[in-house]
């Protein structure tokens, strides 16, 4: 038997006549009677300080070294509200003893304050409005909005896409074509992913395009030079400035503002470059096509594309940044309201089918309850989770009922079924401890667990982040619990199944997760292909 000390070390500290008590290695865990007052991404120790000097009632802060993140609290600490953390997570509590909060008090109540968590994307709602053609390649070349539907010069060839199927063009004078598309003196914004197989054989490689003639601003083409991102309208054009690379999805936005003349580029949701040209683009009666485009005066008229593009999107406005970076980011998210029970609100329509679960009052609007055996949601198409290593966020609001003999939150499949490669992602052990596996490089399930109850009948918000160059966090309600640090991690399946394993099977990797019927409600299912900031997911956990 081995006997382990655990030491809070204190240091007091004095700043500027600051007085500070510093303890190393350890969290700040809050009671009734203090509030999360906001995150911060902060460079130093000094930073986070001055956060905190800087907030009228901050008297407490919790800094994790690991990614920076700085939290502020209202209340004085005591040693029983510490707990100790991971080395390698290299936190700090400091608190100011001699600081007065002019937060109050009464017995008798509680007043709920939401946090106010910075600038972010995360309160914007994805717009479908002005979408004038949206293409998903999903064994089809037809136009979901029903404009202009493609018809293809050559048999078209689908693979794995980013969501669903992509199409698959090989540079062989293959290309997609359609009537005109109206895009002459006036905004649009021109949205899709790609993943490009070869970027060295020809200097251009073309997305899209349509052209008139070989004249200045009558010949649209959009496309890739030497690595970089393209806009070209013929004599008014602008580059990127982001070399590519090949074998990787991105996604790719070309916008035109024709009431300030400007041309942007943003790629994977962040702004590549920016323009401003002489004049509105001008062609009236070319044919729109994708997979390949004419490219004016070059002596080669007509360039082509090698590799997949999925989601292909036209639009008569100019999507805000914010649009364009949840279009990058966000995979799908589910409210679960009246309206949209089991539609994908987000930018890639996933869909979703309902095995006796129900709808109840959520913690925004409306949720979905579990109260039988056998009731889940499944979500199909969630690519990002069965992408070798690529970076996510999952976030959900929770609400248990009952725990015995724990239960899945989430179950993750290569099958519809549930079967074949599977995996019991979130849940909770047979006596009720929460868990989140994390399946590593070798196929093993390697968990975060939640050392303390967790809280029946009452609403807990939790975000799983993974990211490659940092690992694996779990959050609680906006504040960093645990982590693992896991950099690589192997595919998970993209079907997703909420509230049950539908199967119970030993050939379904679980951990402790204890598999079979979670008995409570859920609410806003989000899902990124992006690790989330701080920032981020206070506002998530704030809603």
């Amino acid at each position: 038997m081995i006997n382990i000390v655990l030491l809070f070390f204190q240091i007091r500290l004095s700043i500027c006549a600051i007085s500070l008590t510093k303890y190393d290695n350890s969290q700040f865990i809050p009671n009734a009677n203090s509030y999360f007052l906001n995150n911060f991404q902060v460079s130093s120790q000094y930073e986070c300080i001055c956060r905190c000097y800087a907030a009228p009632n901050c008297l407490t802060v919790t800094l994790f070294g690991i990614n920076g993140t700085c939290s502020l609290y209202s209340s004085q600490i005591q040693l029983g509200s510490l707990r100790l953390t991971m080395y390698t997570a290299n936190s700090a509590v400091i608190s100011f003893p001699d600081r007065i909060s002019t937060t109050t008090s009464t017995s008798t109540y509680t007043t709920t304050t939401n946090a106010y968590c910075g600038s972010t994307c995360l309160n914007t709602t994805v717009s479908r409005l002005s979408s004038v053609a949206f293409y998903t390649f999903d064994n089809s070349t037809l136009d979901s909005v029903g404009n202009y539907s493609m018809k293809g010069n050559f048999t078209p060839s689908y693979v794995p896409g980013w969501i669903g199927s992509a199409i698959n063009f090989t540079h062989s004078s293959q290309y997609l074509s359609t009537t005109h598309i109206p895009l002459d003196s006036r905004s649009f914004t021109i949205d899709f992913w790609f993943y490009a197989t070869d970027l060295t054989s020809f200097t251009d490689f073309g997305f899209a395009g349509e052209c008139d003639s070989s004249s200045t601003d009558q010949c649209l083409l959009l496309n890739i030079r030497n690595r970089k991102l393209r806009l070209v309208f013929f004599s008014d054009d602008t580059a990127g400035t982001k070399n590519l690379a090949e074998n990787k999805w991105y996604h790719a936005t070309f916008v035109y503002d024709s009431t300030v003349k400007q041309q942007l580029i943003y790629l994977d949701g962040v702004l590549d470059n920016i323009n401003t040209i002489n004049n509105n683009f001008a062609a009236t009666v070319a044919p729109f096509t994708i997979g390949g485009g004419p490219i004016g005066g070059d002596t080669q008229p007509f360039v082509y594309y090698s590799g997949y593009i999925d989601h292909f999107g036209i639009t008569y406005r100019v999507k805000t940044p914010c649009e364009i970076y949840l279009n990058a980011i966000l995979f799908c998210y589910f409210p679960f309201d009246p309206a949209s029970f089991l539609s994908d609100s987000g930018p890639n329509y996933l869909s979703a089918t309902n095995s006796n679960a129900t709808q109840t009052t959520g913690r925004v609007n409306q949720g979905v309850q579990f109260s039988s055996l056998s009731s889940y949601i499944t979500i199909s198409g969630v690519n990002v989770l069965n992408a070798l290593n690529n970076p996510f966020t999952i976030s959900m609001w929770i609400k248990p009922m009952n725990l015995t003999g724990g239960g899945t939150l989430i179950h993750t499949s290569t099958q519809s079924d549930g079967l074949d490669s599977c995996f019991a992602s979130w849940g909770f052990s047979s006596n009720g401890s929460f868990i989140v596996n994390f399946l590593d490089s070798l196929g093993n399930a390697i968990p975060m667990t939640l050392s303390s109850p967790f809280p029946l009948n009452q609403w807990t918000h939790v975000v799983q982040v993974f990211n490659s160059s940092n690992g694996n966090y779990l959050y609680m309600n906006g504040n960093l619990v645990t982590s693992a640090s896991l950099y690589a991690r192997a595919p998970i399946g993209s079907y997703v199944f909420l509230g049950s394993s539908p199967v119970i099977s030993s050939s379904c990797k679980s951990g402790s997760i204890s598999m079979g019927q979670f008995f409570g409600v859920i609410d806003e299912f989000y899902v990124f292909s992006r690790a989330l900031t701080s920032t981020d997911i206070c506002r998530l956990a704030n809603p």
